[in-house]
């Protein structure tokens, strides 16, 4: 019986899904995980609004992803899952994605016992292209636990949730002073001795205070090197360079999401802003 309800469930959830994204196509894919917060995360993850959408089930670990086949393809929604800190049937989670979860969300880890081999995908353009594991292991990305702790950070303030915001904020500061810099390219290593100071400091900033108007103000003067740093090592997915025009007389933000989430205000104005640039490898 609940085998039965949950294919319902799933019908129902294409057909909504259908109506909402041009171009739809529905696929069941295995995402590992433990509870609501990880439902809650997961979703969030793989959701571009009038693109791509997910559910996914806390019992049978499983997401039902919805995509528009002309825009985007599953996975591109199975990366965003993965550097939300999920590993899935496709990519693992880079270690400091999972490790920066919250304790009840640090699911075993059953997926990565089995290698992950390359898979292959059609970009936008219809072109063939390879693609590895979502980021690469530390010694290859050194860059990426910072890349990670600071949309942790993010998400924190678009929940207003400033003890989140400390404790994602202090992983941001400890992923800064642990990046390897001989490990990087002569130009990005350029553009980290410019801004890794300013990002540890801020960083710190909002580690120590449990001010949620102190934690945005310097969130705000955060992105801004953060988002040099973006421009100069691009990931394996596109990263959203977002403006809000009211906070402070304009601010900023990173995102690996289209859809306006603000983090200056949270619910009060969640979608104020709107997306200027889009950073691509």
């Amino acid at each position: 019986m609940k085998s039965i309800f949950l294919n319902f469930w799933a019908l129902t959830l294409s057909l909504s899904a259908s109506a909402q994204i041009p171009h739809a196509n529905t696929t069941t894919m295995e995402v590992d995980g433990n509870c609501g917060m990880c439902k809650k995360t997961i979703e969030a993850a793989a959701l571009v609004k009038h693109e791509a959408m997910a559910s996914w089930n806390s019992d049978t670990k499983v997401a039902t992803i919805t995509y528009d086949s002309a825009r985007t393809n599953v996975d591109a929604v199975l990366k965003r899952i993965a550097l939300a800190g999920y590993d899935n049937a496709s990519y693992l989670a880079p270690d400091a994605a999972y490790a920066a979860l919250p304790g009840c969300c640090q699911y075993d880890r059953t997926l990565k016992k089995a290698p992950v081999a390359a898979a292959e995908v059609h970009d936008h353009a219809g072109h063939h292209a390879e693609t590895d594991q979502v980021v690469a292991p530390a010694a290859n990305n050194p860059l990426a636990p910072v890349f990670t702790a600071y949309f942790k950070l993010k998400d924190a303030l678009v929940a207003s949730d400033a003890a989140q915001a400390q404790d994602q904020a202090a992983a941001l500061k400890n992923a800064v002073d642990a990046v390897d810099m001989s490990a990087l390219g002569h130009d990005v290593h350029l553009v980290w001795m410019k801004v890794m100071g300013p990002l540890a400091d801020l960083s710190g900033t909002i580690a120590n205070t449990g001010k949620l108007d102190d934690q945005r103000k310097a969130f705000k003067q955060l992105t801004t090197p953060l988002s040099e740093l973006s421009k100069a090592a691009p990931g394996a997915v596109p990263v959203y360079l977002a403006h809000c025009p009211m906070y402070q007389g304009g601010a900023d933000w990173l995102s690996l999401e289209k859809e306006i989430k603000n983090p200056f205000y949270g619910s009060m104005m969640l979608t104020c802003g709107s997306v200027k640039e889009t950073i691509v490898k």
